[in-house]
């Protein structure tokens, strides 16, 4: 039976602009000021807030689960809107309204987080693994800003009621606070309850993920040895509180398709057929050539591919033990150890594990590769299917840049854009131009991966 913890949206949070602020101000008494916090209960109101928040950046959202798998190979934009095409495209502005949404989303998992953090640690001192599940919470957001935008990302603390302005920072810099966080979370999530050995086991896997960023390879077995294949830390919906942005964004409202190696542009360089592979742990409908079974997209000229993974409130995976093992295969490839690499890929295939409510069929072994290039091809292919839609492929192309040496235009969608034009340069998102209003900042350093 499925081991995991659920994060489940328990009350909504609502927000205005600082106009309607002004013109509106009756008390939400949803919302609860950090600085009024005064009791167990309302400390756990905001942990529950934070979680939701987390919620909302991951499966819950048009965040970097969906934007960084556009700018990737999951995805295409079947939309009319700008801001989708352009990272389809790879060539996001600073001022897309989309990434300004996702930046500022990432920015409230921190400040609410750490709000919360600070009001358990004060009325419920003794209930040290939901504080722990805060540090968690932190570091999911950091770790999603790094691999996502372009180096240089400011890092604020708005916790205590007054912003409190941070300077740029480089990606690995942040990928080290969100090591320091979860060192924090394990800490704190000691005890062997159920519920907690769920923070840990979540804290363990985003440790080894943010290890695997930082080039830590010899950590990573020792890190994730004692979570199982089968924990799985969801995401969940229901019609009363949200539903699944996946299948909203792409099943519901066509905007979104399912991405391809091939479409009426041509091929498509360096991409994964996701929609063609006929690969069980990516399940679609539709065709991208010819006549889609499921007619056109939201634009109304782009074949329509749905992915059928996920439905309208199914749950999704945010931290697995399939990622811990995933994790694992690559230690063991970074250590030349090509077979061992292929003993942990093969029992995946032999046995899935669930993705969410569902576990793809058995698999055939695959031979094991004889050459580092092929190891290195091999392993990505497989992660990209077994993660497809859970935010994790933008982090993966950035890192076959930046620590396997390969050229970003033999990585990236490359080629003919199907809309017109080619496909830019970009491997990350640039911070928005509102965080201009940050004296500290004054833009990305710098655009590589």
């Amino acid at each position: 039976m499925t081991r995991g913890v659920v994060i489940a949206l328990l009350f909504t949070l609502s927000g205005c602009s600082r106009l309607q602020d002004s013109l509106l101000a009756a008390p939400d008494p949803d919302v609860i000021d950090p600085k009024s916090a005064s009791s167990a209960a309302a400390a756990e109101s905001m942990r529950i807030g934070a979680l939701s928040r987390v919620r909302n950046i991951t499966a819950g959202g048009e965040g970097a689960w969906m934007l960084g798998g556009l700018l990737g190979d999951e995805w295409k934009s079947g939309d009319t809107f700008l801001q989708r095409n352009e990272t389809d495209q790879r060539v996001v502005q600073d001022n897309n309204a989309n990434v300004q949404t996702m930046l500022r989303e990432i920015y409230r998992v921190r400040t609410s987080a750490r709000e919360a953090l600070n009001a358990l640690t004060e009325f419920s001192p003794a209930l040290t693994g939901n504080q722990g599940q805060m540090y968690w919470a932190m570091a999911i957001a950091e770790i999603t800003l790094a691999e996502t935008f372009c180096n240089g990302t400011p890092l604020g603390d708005a916790s205590t009621g007054t912003p409190v302005y941070g300077p740029p920072r480089s990606n690995q810099e942040v990928f080290q606070l969100a090591l320091a966080h979860l060192d924090s979370a394990i800490a704190l999530a000691g005890a062997t309850d159920a519920a907690t050995t769920a923070i840990r086991n979540s804290a363990l896997v985003l440790k080894a993920r943010t290890q695997l960023q930082l080039g830590q390879f010899t950590s990573i077995a020792a890190t994730v040895a004692a979570v199982p294949t089968s924990f799985q830390n969801l995401a969940t919906f229901a019609l009363t509180s949200g539903d699944n942005q996946v299948w909203s964004l792409n099943t519901n409202q066509k905007r979104w398709v399912v991405g391809d190696s091939i479409d009426v542009g041509g091929r498509i360089l360096n991409a994964i057929p996701f929609a063609s592979v006929s690969d069980p742990r990516v399940r679609v409908s539709g065709q991208s050539l010819g006549n889609s079974s499921l007619g056109k997209s939201f634009d109304g000229s782009t074949n329509f591919v749905s992915q059928v993974n996920f439905g309208r409130s199914e749950s999704t995976p945010i931290v697995s033990g399939l990622d811990a093992r995933l994790y694992e295969a690559e230690a063991r490839l970074q250590a030349d150890d090509y077979a061992g690499m292929m003993t942990i890929l093969n029992a995946l295939r032999a046995a899935p594990p669930n993705l969410g409510t569902f576990a793809p069929a058995a698999m055939p072994a695959l031979a094991v590769p004889t050459t580092r290039d092929a190891a290195i091809d091999q392993y990505f292919r497989e992660k990209a299917l077994w993660v497809f839609g859970r935010g994790q492929r933008l982090g993966d192309l950035r890192r076959l840049v930046r620590q396997y040496q390969r050229n970003q235009a033999n990585v990236f969608p490359s080629g003919p854009f199907f809309k017109g034009g080619s496909y830019g340069t970009d491997v990350n998102f640039p911070v928005t131009v509102d965080e201009q209003n940050n004296p500290e900042f004054t833009g990305c350093t710098n655009r590589i991966a």
